[in-house]
């Protein structure tokens, strides 16, 4: 097959090596050139279609020979001997990887020069080397202290030297007080959940790391680790013989193992240098290199990356069932205590277990009450491993029939009614193939990858996030995360119309229309199926439905304007469902990344509802225009300006000035008294700038009051990104004579945060020299970030609408990046715009931003030609 690539062989370097009249330099130019054309050929072999795991033990076996002549060359010592650990151990070398090696010698001082010449010219080669050169003794006192130190021991292979030196090597596992099997697995076990915690404990990351994510290469080698050490065995495949592995479980493991080797062989033979990350560059181009195509349901890259999170999902999966039997296998009583629940389920040691493995088949709706069971046994451990090995084994089982049964239809329902265990119930049955097997609309998202930075999770793992962090509302315990949604829970009478809405709110994902409105149709029928109360059946729809309505709301509208408040408070209708949409929507939002939630948004949504519930109560009170909330908002605010002691008449000079402008009816009570009670009496002549390192509205606040002046924004986010802190929203207010107000909301950069108290006075000082200056320029992108950015095809799109004779309405929609508030900033300069309102939206790489906009002569945008020249300016600016 691969008759026209030639493996180059070691005799020309090997004779270099032995000829003492070549030079040391040649030497290593000699070696350099023998490993370089050796990578070159497999990379060759790879790219005809050679198996990846032939490769791997093909680099291993190169290497070692290399090893053993220059070992001969340099180490004289017959008592010592070379050993491979770790990867290279196992017998498995990627082109790029670390080549670890122990050398055991009786003294290893007197080997240091040596040695130290023998490390030293590997290197020259430019291998990778980890080394370490100790005696028996000393492998034997380390290997106590540490037990990775300890596992590479469990892989290690012998390579040259005094053999017997490595038979006492691996004869220190027959020592009983060298790692001790359980002691071993404890420590391999707490390592390991400590690895997942630094992927956060998902097997679903944006760009996962083949090796050490969960689900990943890391998680096979831990069930190797234990197995080797457990039954002496030499692989996987041996567990199979001693019974404590199916021959269908080897087949998926090593299946997934080979998949992600060869992901990994392609990130190297991509980079061409050491590389576990799958990032979002490499996993379009490794898409197309296994073949994958986009086609109207999927882009290729989205293709490719759910057949990664099958697969890692798959490990993750054998990697908990192997490693509860081991825990079982090991930490059992000898006197098994088992309580029998009914003829179908029994705890025993603590975990609950089938009566006997034909219960699935004799009774396939006992799938369901083992759940019902669970969440009613909340001091139990969890499921034996013999009960979810015979759950995957029957998920046949779950089919049409089964599907159409009016019991397993209740028993459904009844596990989203319990009061315990619900979102454990949930996460258990998808990772064991239920929900896929129940619910085929549900199979359809499973492992579906959105390729966007917003969605750090695939739709599968995100939607039972979603059912995770609406069931903690409900808890006592997680009270102090959201307060208020935890005071809104309270009130809700029937969970389970939420929970299963929070499993259908995404269900349409992937497919043709509206994701929204499909998933409504999917939800009704569903909820109808399962003959749930008309009232709970149009809940869960109508949930599912408008499930975007509440953050699009919340993030893009003027949630000051009453209009605004008394549309959205039309569409829910009734506290009920603005309870149930909030709910749902901070639960959504919380679950797509650990980055999107921050204070300011959580006071978007607080602002929303807790308005739309006025407006709901239909108080007599509750201001129907923005001229009606301006007069009540002066009301209010006089009455705290005058506890005060603060006069009418010397502040009105300064409210009759903003009277023309929207100050009043965009902003509370308390805004307006604390920003007259700083600015009546200002010096007209200067340029006041203030920050607030933490607003209400959970940001900071930036305040300036100063000359009217135009293009002031262009100024203003020019300096504010040089600070790196982002704009969350802007008000700019002309007043009637002559000045201008600016109120602004921003975040740092990197952590989205509001800033520090002692960072106020230098971002003061940043922006009051921006305004006493002119034509800055717009800051230059961020390549750091660009590196992901890039990946992503955002076309800019510009939409302008005039909504009176004096206002324009302008959205941009481009690819996010640091300094593009900047860049727009500079383009309505350019093209003579002044900007009065800005809200900004960041969605994953995605910008959505909304501006309101008029000439300098305050009139609308509206002739074709102004248009037509904006949005010119603005492409241009934005993209180049």
């Amino acid at each position: 097959m691969f008759s026209d690539i030639h493996r180059p062989s070691l005799p020309q370097f090997i004779s270099a090596l032995l000829d003492p009249e070549m030079s040391h330099l040649d030497k290593i130019k000699a070696g350099r050139n023998v490993i370089q054309r050796f990578v070159d050929y497999q990379f060759k072999q790879y790219e005809a279609g050679a198996p990846v795991s032939e490769l791997l033990k093909e680099r291993a076996s190169f290497v070692d020979q290399i090893l053993k002549k220059i070992w001969s060359n340099f180490v004289q010592d017959p008592d010592a001997a070379l050993i491979a650990v770790g990867g290279y151990g196992r017998g498995e070398l990627h082109p790029y990887s670390d080549i670890d090696l122990l050398v055991i010698a009786e003294n290893p001082d007197k080997l240091q020069n040596s040695l130290s010449e023998f490390i030293t010219f590997l290197w020259d080669l430019g291998f990778d080397v980890g080394h370490s050169i100790r005696s028996l003794d000393d492998c034997y006192e380390e290997g106590l202290k540490d037990v990775t130190t300890a596992t590479n021991l469990l892989e290690a292979r012998w390579i040259t030297g005094n053999y017997q030196a490595f038979q006492n090597l691996i004869s220190l596992w027959a020592r009983n007080d060298f790692w001790p099997i359980k002691e071993f697995f404890s420590a391999k076990l707490e390592e390991q959940k400590k690895r997942h915690h630094r992927f956060q404990d998902t097997t679903y990351q944006l760009e996962p790391n083949i090796k050490e994510s969960p689900g990943g290469l890391r998680d096979i080698h831990m069930i190797n680790w234990v197995a080797k050490r457990y039954f002496r065995v030499k692989s996987i495949n041996e567990l199979v013989q001693r019974n404590f592995l199916t021959t269908e479980e080897y087949v998926e493991i090593e299946a997934a193992n080979k998949y992600l080797n060869r992901i990994r062989f392609a990130l190297q033979h991509l980079k061409r240098r050491r590389e576990e990350r799958l990032q979002f560059d490499f996993q379009q181009q490794i898409a197309s290199e296994f073949g994958y195509q986009d086609n109207p349901e999927k882009m290729a890259v989205e293709q490719f990356m759910s057949s990664y999170y099958r697969n890692v999902q798959s490990v993750a999966k054998l990697n908990e069932i192997l490693l509860q039997h081991f825990r079982e296998e090991l930490f059992e009583p000898d006197e098994v205590t088992i309580t029998p629940i009914n003829n179908r389920f029994c705890i025993r040691n603590d975990y609950l277990d089938i009566t006997s493995e034909d219960v699935f088949s004799v009774n396939p709706t006992a799938i369901f009450e083992m759940f019902v069971a669970l969440a009613n046994l909340p001091h139990i451990k969890g499921l034996r491993s013999t009960a979810i090995r015979s759950i995957r084994d029957h998920l046949h089982y779950i089919n049409e029939q089964f599907r159409a049964d009016p019991i397993n239809k209740a028993l459904f329902i009844e596990i989203f009614r319990q009061p315990k265990g619900v979102y454990a119930s949930i996460k258990r049955m998808h990772s064991y193939g239920i929900l896929d097997s129940y619910l085929p609309v549900f199979k359809k998202i499973s492992g579906l990858m959105q390729f966007n930075i917003f969605h750090a999770y695939t739709v599968d793992d995100h939607t039972i996030l979603v059912i995770r962090n609406l069931r903690r509302f409900f808890v006592d315990d997680y009270a102090y995360e959201f307060p208020t949604a935890h005071q809104i829970a309270k009130q809700i009478c029937r969970p389970e119309v939420l929970f299963l809405a929070g499993l259908f709110h995404d269900i349409a994902k992937g497919r043709e229309g509206e994701h929204e409105v499909v998933g409504a149709e999917d939800a009704a029928v569903f909820a109808r199926e399962h003959n749930l109360p008309v009232k709970d059946q149009k809940m869960i729809s109508w949930l599912v439905r408008y499930h975007l309505e509440f953050s699009h709301v919340a993030q893009r509208k003027d949630l000051s304007d009453p209009k605004t408040i008394n549309e959205f408070a039309s569409l829910m209708g009734d506290q009920e469902h603005l309870n149930h949409l909030y709910l749902l929507t901070v639960a959504d939002v919380c679950a797509t990344s650990n980055d999107v939630w921050n204070d300011w948004k959580n006071s978007l949504f607080l602002e929303l509802y807790n308005e739309t519930t006025k407006a709901l109560a239909l108080s007599s009170n509750a201001p129907k225009n923005k001229a009606m909330k301006a007069l009540q908002t002066q009301e209010k605010a006089k009455e705290q300006l005058s506890k005060r002691e603060i006069s009418t008449t010397a502040y009105q000079p300064f409210w009759d000035s903003m009277a023309d402008s929207e100050f009043f009816s965009r902003q509370s009570p308390n805004s307006v008294s604390r920003i007259t009670e700083q600015l009546y009496l200002a010096d007209r002549n200067q340029i006041h700038v203030m920050v607030r390192a933490k607003s209400p509205r959970g940001a900071s606040e930036l305040l300036i009051y100063m000359p009217d002046r135009d293009y002031l924004f262009a100024n203003i986010t020019s300096a504010l990104d040089r600070l790196k802190m982002d704009i969350m929203e802007a008000r700019i207010f002309s007043s009637n004579d002559g000045m201008t107000l600016v109120i602004m909301y921003f975040l740092t950069r990197d952590e989205h945060q509001a800033v520090k108290e002692q960072d106020t006075a230098l971002i003061c000082d940043t922006i009051r020299k921006h305004m006493l200056g002119d034509g800055m320029e717009p800051v230059a992108q961020n390549n750091f970030l660009n590196r992901r950015i890039r990946c992503f095809e955002t076309p800019t799109e510009i939409h302008i609408e005039k909504l009176n004779d004096h206002r324009s309405e302008l959205h941009i929609s481009t690819k996010d990046a640091p300094g593009l508030l900047s860049r727009i900033g500079f383009a309505l300069r350019s093209c003579h715009i002044r900007l009065h309102d800005a809200r900004i939206t960041t969605v994953g790489e995605k910008a959505e931003d909304w501006f309101i906009i008029s000439d300098t002569d305050e009139k609308a945008i509206t002739s074709s030609e102004s248009q037509a020249r904006l949005r010119d300016a603005l492409i241009e600016t934005i993209e180049n």
